[in-house]
């Protein structure tokens, strides 16, 4: 899935996003505050919709291009119930006595209208349908049907990359590997565990044991990274004779690394969490389906110079595996790494929030480096309002 462009609105707060289009690569820049997060939670506000959830007073309009090549455009919008704020929480559901309803909804796919829904009805390809949910939207409702299924499948393939916690989960139980050898069977090839729905440590498991080429490659590229790094590793711990660990927890594997000169494993929760954090981020990279949209809300945090550099140079040739990234940051070493075409100044009046090409704000035809401090020095960029 690719996501062309996007309004959105909450009636409720009146949040109000104007048309904002993205690129493979989209990077939003801008002043703290000014919208940025908000722009990719209403991305994910969008995924919970196609998966099922209502909210009150959302308004969407989203033009995308499956995986098959197919476009849609999909709009509609669920009634208000004054009750609820444009939350921070993803896939929040709100209480079931005050479930909004969908006011209208449109879906588009290749130029020609297939849905047209109000209160009263549903037109599906000119026939009226049979009574369905009214708190659902038209794409989870009819996700079963050829014409809509790649559409639901689509907005399945959309991550929110939050790995500023992944250290501190990454000491957390995880139950996946109970049944290790039942998952092992299961996705025995490097197509089958991208298109899995397990968490990305159990993928990086899988990739371990039964896809070892791209295991490989995931090693080697950290180790460009890291390159006291000599060896990486996914397996049970070695556990000394009497040592009284359950049976249970010595079959669970932990991420372990092998330093240079060092002769003991650095374990799971040892690992520092900037590395931890960019392994995972590699191992998305990898691992995740073709057609997947990552977002990723401040891309610095957590990461040293070495691994913004590297890592910044991987979202920007990662292009071959079909994927698309919308990503924050107001870190000025980020912006000065990702190509110009690339930026997207974010800005907002009130609560009305806008998006410009850096093109049509920055001469580039000075250095890169001119261009970065010229962006840098705008009113817009350092104050986030619009004029």
């Amino acid at each position: 899935m690719k996501i062309n462009s996007l309004k959105f609105c909450d009636t409720d707060t009146k949040w109000n996003l104007s048309k904002v289009e993205f690129k493979n690569l989209t990077l939003l820049v801008g002043a703290s505050g000014v919208g940025k997060t908000q722009i990719l939670k209403s991305v994910l506000r969008l995924r919970a919709i196609a998966k099922g959830k209502s909210y009150s007073g959302a308004k969407w309009e989203i033009d995308f291009t499956t995986l098959d090549e197919n476009h849609f455009i999909w709009k509609g919008e669920f009634e208000p119930n004054g009750k609820e704020i444009f939350s921070i929480k993803r896939d929040e559901e709100p209480e079931e006595d005050d479930t909004p309803k969908v006011i209208f909804e449109e879906l588009y796919l290749n130029g020609n209208q297939i849905i047209k829904r109000d209160l009263e009805k549903i037109i599906f390809e000119g026939q009226k349908t049979v009574k369905l949910a009214q708190d659902k939207s038209i794409i989870n409702l009819l996700k079963e049907e050829d014409l809509i299924s790649p559409a639901f499948l689509g907005f399945q393939r959309i991550i929110f990359s939050d790995q500023v916690e992944s250290k501190s989960n990454s000491q957390r139980f995880n139950p996946d590997f109970i049944t290790k050898e039942r998952i092992l069977q299961k996705y025995k090839n490097i197509e089958s565990i991208r298109e899995s729905d397990e968490n990305i440590v159990t993928k990086l498991y899988l990739a371990y044991n039964n896809a070892k080429d791209v295991m490989n490659s995931i090693e080697e590229r950290f180790m460009d990274i890291f390159p006291f790094v000599t060896e990486i590793k996914v397996a049970p711990l070695d556990f000394e004779d009497g040592d009284d660990t359950p049976s249970i927890l010595r079959e669970i594997p932990f991420i372990q690394l092998k330093e240079r000169n060092v002769e003991d494993w650095i374990i799971q929760p040892q690992i520092s969490s900037g590395m931890y954090r960019t392994l995972m981020h590699l191992s998305e990279l990898f691992l995740c389906q073709e057609g997947t949209v990552i977002l990723i809300d401040e891309f610095e945090n957590s990461l040293g110079v070495n691994c913004i550099d590297e890592l910044t140079v991987d979202l920007q040739t990662s292009y071959h595996r079909n994927l698309q990234f919308i990503i924050t940051s107001h870190h000025p070493y980020i912006i000065n790494q990702i190509n110009y075409k690339n930026w997207k100044l974010v800005t907002r009046k009130g609560s009305e929030v806008a998006t410009r090409e850096a093109t049509d704000i920055v001469d580039f035809n000075k250095s890169k480096q001119q261009a970065f401090i010229q962006l840098t020095q705008l009113e817009e960029f350092t104050t986030g309002i619009a004029e």
